[in-house]
């Protein structure tokens, strides 16, 4: 599931932080933390006032150029081709910037991997669900003769709310409602097979959230991260 320490320290292939350097003998998720990047939503959670910052110029050359190409043309004023050029130049290299930190976000940051390996880059959220069982399910069916910890982190009612179609208005609670009923539902098929493998009485089962409803995910008017009672987070 999902890992969020990262990989490497100082080096591309060092994986100083891998699972597997970390007492994990078998490693399937991400390895880095669901952003709204990943589902390609239109509020992006990493470096937005950068990206924000780019954008802006981005567009202020763009405009100051047409202005500039417009004048040139139908003989309003006259200016040198070198500077419409050199204005072109920033703004071209003024959108890479952006694009680099906002268009490959999903590239660099949206992966699944199978130990050292990269399986998705980007992810497919659509799958993520039924991968993430499959390989929960398989580790379950592979080690049931011998004793085994599995750690389960769920991609589920964390944001963005991936939710599979089959769950989408299934709750009266809304995408987090459907994104809980998701996850209840994945947690129930893991405690099936526990069951058919004859491992109910052997096994102990803990289940835990790290944290409480992030309270600062919104999507419009509406509230994305759960409910906390009195509490901020």
């Amino acid at each position: 599931g999902k890992w969020h320490m990262g990989v490497n320290c100082k080096s591309r292939c060092d994986h100083c932080h891998h699972p597997l350097n970390h007492g994990f003998d078998y490693f399937y998720g991400m390895p880095f933390t669901l952003l709204n990047e990943c589902q390609g939503t239109d509020d992006p959670e990493l470096a937005k006032s950068l990206q924000d910052t780019y954008w802006l110029y981005t567009q202020m050359i763009i405009l100051a150029v047409l202005t500039l190409l417009i004048g040139k043309l139908t003989g309003l004023f006259s200016v040198k081709w070198k500077i419409i050029i050199c204005l072109a130049i920033c703004g071209l290299l003024y959108f890479i910037f952006w694009f680099s930190s906002y268009g490959f976000t999903k590239y660099w940051n949206c992966i699944l991997m199978r130990n050292h390996d990269i399986t998705e880059q980007p992810m497919n959220l659509e799958k993520t669900t039924s991968n993430m069982l499959r390989e929960a399910i398989s580790f379950i069916e592979r080690n049931k003769h011998r004793p085994f910890l599995l750690f389960v982190s769920l991609l589920h009612v964390h944001t963005p709310l991936i939710t599979t179609e089959k769950f989408q208005g299934r709750s009266r609670h809304g995408l987090y409602g459907d994104n809980v009923e998701e996850m209840d539902w994945m947690v129930g098929r893991l405690l099936d097979v526990i069951d058919k493998e004859g491992l109910k009485n052997t096994t102990f089962i803990y289940f835990a959230s790290d944290h409480g409803g992030s309270l600062e995910a919104h999507r419009g008017n509406a509230q994305l991260g759960g409910w906390n009672g009195i509490y901020k987070g």
